[in-house]
């Protein structure tokens, strides 16, 4: 039997808008990607980290803990969902939740309350009141995904919602659920612009 949980960060964007490699980028002289290892790494059994096909991975496990796994993606050009599939196929463990390594701010009790949620499932995914979905801040049940990926991108976008359209059993987290665990709801803040490190910065500084 795998491993109980996992994490998978995805570090494979390139990060047009903000014009540099966001994972590396330092917040309070910390690389951005270490703050979201550092937020999940007590609380899963395995930690995987997903880069670029054509990426160094020294550039990363040098900075890492020794025990967090770096890969490179399998395709090239493909988005999130490519990442997600690498990294997966990387992975012994029964669950996994997927984060951007742009989001420092993860909440430790929302990442258990997702995957509390999770089991029995083949995804938990936050949802907002408006419906739009967080499918890079959830947990999926890895076999589930692997076989719900397998023909995405033959006929579609290469789209990780597609991917979760392929699911059977999906539960979806109410964000005014999680609000009473992360009041600020800071789980999803990301950096896109270079404005959104500044703000980071501030929320750090807190």
């Amino acid at each position: 039997m795998g491993l109980l949980s996992g994490a998978l960060i995805l570090c494979g964007g390139i990060g047009k808008r903000i014009g540099l490699n966001k994972a590396l980028i330092k917040i309070s002289d910390k690389p951005l990607l270490l703050h979201v290892v550092e937020k999940m790494i007590g609380s899963v059994d395995e930690l995987v980290v997903s880069i670029g096909m054509k990426d160094n991975p020294t550039r990363y496990s040098e900075m890492l803990p020794e025990d967090v796994k770096v890969i490179n993606d399998k395709i090239s050009g493909k988005g999130p969902l490519a990442g997600i599939i690498s990294g997966m196929n990387s992975m012994s463990s029964r669950y996994t939740a997927v984060f951007p390594c742009d989001s420092p701010f993860l909440h430790e009790e929302v990442l258990k309350f997702m995957f509390d949620n999770a089991r029995g499932f083949d995804a938990a995914i936050p949802r907002w009141p408006n419906g739009y979905l967080e499918p890079l801040h959830a947990v999926y049940k890895v076999s589930s995904a692997l076989s719900a990926a397998k023909n995405v991108g033959i006929k579609t976008r290469w789209s990780v919602i597609d991917m979760i359209m392929r699911l059977n059993k999906v539960v979806y987290l109410d964000t005014v659920e999680i609000k009473k665990l992360d009041p600020e709801l800071l789980t999803f803040f990301n950096i896109n612009k270079k404005e959104d490190l500044k703000v980071a910065a501030e929320i750090i500084g807190r």
